[in-house]
């Protein structure tokens, strides 16, 4: 009887804590799901200008029709309503150093970038993913290159030993163990068949090449002069889209000059990660075309690579940002996507569209336009983000002026909003 009875004590016990676990678990889940939103008072982007206009977040969703109830209603003081910033293209997660990747996802959140394309990383873990909040709401949302692939002494071996390493990056490793981790040096057909099950096994959501000076890849390949100015045998490219391909993943590439964006082009590469700042005649006309017809995303990435270039006597400043211009306004008359990617391991975005800004070939809309509808998109083809629209994700910055009218107004601002979540000052630092 004794023992019954202390049996029953005990499933009782038992009983007690799956119950509390339980409501324990439902108020973590009420937690996780965002509050319902009326925002009043706010201009509104719709693609070509502002308007005025009452908008809501229910259940992280972006609605324009008036709900039944809502918890909390933010006036916007006639404010202006954006899309969340993006970056296409940098290395500043996955460096090694978890205090350093939060110190980046922080700038990302403090300008306003909500979405990152890391274009070459250690390979990050799911669970280092969880520790950095990626694609969490109080984070970036990010997709990882998790190595790159390049040729013996090339682009970017002596950046990443001579550099990186020695400036605190890639904590733990050494020149040995980065090698075909970080970097993977494929220096024929055999070297990629043998590698790739290495390359897969880090989990990339895209494959990142290299192509430097491709049109003199013979001249460069063995000569000790040109460590880390070269890339890729041109070859070799089209194999490895076809075995990326097959993976079902997509693969961008690092480009100089026109001669590689040819290359590129006419290895059906989905993405190239530099518009080319080198060469004394822009982008042929046919491969811009190409380009469009194969809707080959193309990153800016123009800021970083003027002083880089030059450091490297490889070409003036005035002639580079000549070649720039030359080059966008090529692409932008065949009707090439272009995303704003900036390279620069310090900072965000940001400065890279300023810069652009500079070359006088892009209006304010179309600068905008870029960098929150369009770089999202490339980045997260099959999400609903990039525009304040009906059912997509209720995410979006809250600026102080018409960047339309100045442009500088997209450094004040004023609120940022989330997949449904206020992000308050206090986690932005």
């Amino acid at each position: 009887m004794m023992r019954r009875y202390g049996y029953l004590i005990l499933w009782n016990r038992i009983l007690v804590a799956l119950l509390t676990l339980s409501a324990f678990n439902h108020i973590r889940a009420q937690s996780a799901t965002p509050p319902s939103f009326a925002f009043v008072n706010g201009w509104w982007f719709n693609g070509h200008t502002f308007e005025k206009r009452t908008g809501y977040s229910i259940n992280g969703r972006f609605t324009f029709k008036t709900p039944a109830q809502v918890d909390r209603t933010l006036d916007l003081a006639e404010a202006y309503v954006v899309p969340p910033f993006a970056e296409a293209h940098n290395h500043n997660l996955g460096t090694g150093a978890e205090d350093r990747d939060k110190a980046a996802i922080q700038r990302y959140l403090a300008d306003g970038v909500f979405y990152v394309k890391i274009q070459g990383n250690l390979a990050l873990t799911d669970e280092m993913k969880r520790r950095l909040s990626i694609n969490g709401h109080d984070s970036v949302d990010a997709m990882f290159a998790q190595c790159s692939l390049t040729v013996t002494g090339g682009h970017p071996i002596s950046l990443t030993e001579d550099v990186l390493l020695p400036a605190g990056y890639y904590r733990g490793y050494t020149k040995e163990t980065l090698k075909d981790h970080y970097y993977f040096t494929i220096d024929s057909e055999a070297d990629l068949l043998a590698k790739w099950p290495s390359i897969l096994r880090l989990h990339p959501d895209f494959i990142k090449t290299f192509l430097l000076f491709s049109d003199q890849f013979e001249k460069r390949r063995f000569n000790p002069a040109y460590v880390g100015q070269k890339g890729l045998d041109p070859r070799l490219l089209p194999k490895i889209v076809a075995k990326a391909h097959a993976n079902r993943l997509r693969v961008s590439t690092h480009v100089a000059n026109a001669a590689d964006f040819h290359y590129a082009v006419a290895a059906g590469v989905d993405e190239i990660a530099h518009l080319p700042p080198v060469g004394d005649v822009p982008i042929a006309a046919e491969d811009a075309m190409l380009a469009a017809k194969r809707r080959i995303v193309v990153d800016t990435t123009y800021l970083d690579a003027v002083p880089s270039l030059i450091r490297m006597k490889v070409v003036r400043e005035a002639d580079v940002r000549a070649t720039e211009a030359a080059n966008m306004k090529v692409l932008l008359q065949k009707g090439v996507t272009l995303a704003i990617g900036s390279d620069d391991v310090s900072d965000t975005s940001i400065k890279e569209i300023e810069y652009l800004q500079t070359l006088g070939v892009l209006d304010n809309l179309t600068l905008l336009r870029m960098w929150s509808e369009t770089t999202p998109r490339t980045i997260f083809p099959k999400r609903q983000i990039g525009a304040l629209r009906e059912g997509f994700e209720a995410s979006f910055l809250v600026l102080e002026g018409d960047p339309l009218k100045d442009f500088n107004n997209v450094r004040r601002i004023k609120m940022r909003f989330k997949q449904g979540f206020l992000l308050e000052p206090e986690n932005i630092e």
